[in-house]
């Protein structure tokens, strides 16, 4: 009988996993743990696995090392960096994740929050629902979407779809990505151009890449000082994407004019001291960008399939071994 852990956050351990047993077969032993950080109980529940399914309990090198039996860890979610991956390697262990299952929920969310902020939605909100004011024109500098630019940093599939989008508001695209395809981004209506050039000339910008140690803190003080058009931020992305204080002081000194934001740096983070609440541009949702029945769904099963093709010999079919 193989032995699989499935270490999930507190939040997420109590749901049914008769989907994932059916797709993993009688011959697969499904056990469910509740991750709360201590490493000793994440040890102690995963050291006979064969497999450890995962989306965020924290794989370090200390824990790996005890993992004897192990011989995949799969990621359900497309980041990996809560996996100590030369741990891993040095263990001969594999490491798989999800390579795509809601790129059409984070590109609507990134389009949602640029409308919303763009529309000073929230504030109208405010001024019928609490203050019970009914007039049009109580704000000003509200623009035209198809008189702004579009800066995408990252223009992968989540990028495209979010170019694919603008396009119909009539946006101008101009793109920043380490890897260009000139000819898809032809065909998407926009530009490559440099972070800089970016940074300067964009009146909305949305982070679309993943994090890597490269790029943490890649909108930092020196970046928000080169953003002339005051622009929107938009992060529907990784949150230490952003320089947290940075970005504070950019929204109070207006090098800045608003930001939308599904990600923070502390992914439970304490919105009683955050300097990012209550402010009139600043919306902020809870990492739900990412979220919907069919996304949910989908997660589930290529993660579950990528255990199951791996067991059965078939690393072709794992839909992104990252080790």
């Amino acid at each position: 009988m193989t032995r699989v852990v499935l270490a999930e956050s507190l939040k997420s351990a109590r749901r049914d996993l008769d989907f994932e047993r059916s797709m993993l077969g009688a011959g697969v032993e499904l056990v469910q743990y509740a991750c709360d950080g201590d490493e000793d109980r994440l040890i102690a529940a995963c050291k006979d696995a064969e497999v450890v399914l995962t989306a965020y309990s924290p794989m370090t090198r200390n824990v790996i090392e005890q993992l004897s039996q192990c011989e995949l860890i799969s990621i359900t979610a497309t980041g990996f960096g809560n996996v100590d991956l030369e741990a891993a390697a040095d263990a001969g262990i594999r490491v798989c994740a999800v390579d795509e299952y809601c790129t059409e929920e984070v590109a609507d969310h990134a389009v949602l929050l640029m409308l919303a902020l763009c529309r000073r939605l929230p504030e109208y909100h405010q001024q019928v629902q609490v203050e019970r004011q009914w007039q049009f024109d109580s704000l000003r500098g509200l623009s035209r979407m198809r008189d702004l630019t579009l800066g995408i940093v990252g223009f992968g599939r989540i990028g495209q779809a979010v170019a694919r989008r603008a396009q119909g508001f009539g946006l101008a695209i101009m793109a920043f990505d380490p890897y260009p395809n000139d000819e898809l981004i032809a065909d998407l209506g926009a530009r490559y151009c440099t972070l800089e050039a970016l940074y300067c000339h964009a009146d909305i910008i949305s982070l679309n890449c993943g994090l890597t140690a490269d790029n943490q803190h890649l909108v930092d003080k020196a970046a928000f000082e080169q953003m002339k058009r005051k622009p929107l931020i938009i992060n529907c992305a990784r949150g230490a994407l952003i320089d947290e204080e940075a970005m504070v002081n950019a929204l109070d000194t207006g090098q800045i004019s608003g930001a939308g934001l599904d990600v923070l740096d502390d992914e439970s983070p304490d919105l009683s001291s955050s300097k990012l609440i209550g402010r009139k541009n600043v919306i902020l949702t809870p990492h739900v960008a990412f979220y919907s029945d069919a996304s949910v769904q989908e997660n589930r099963r290529i993660s579950t399939a990528n255990v199951r093709n791996f067991l059965d010999g078939k690393d072709d079919d794992v839909r992104r071994f990252v080790l």
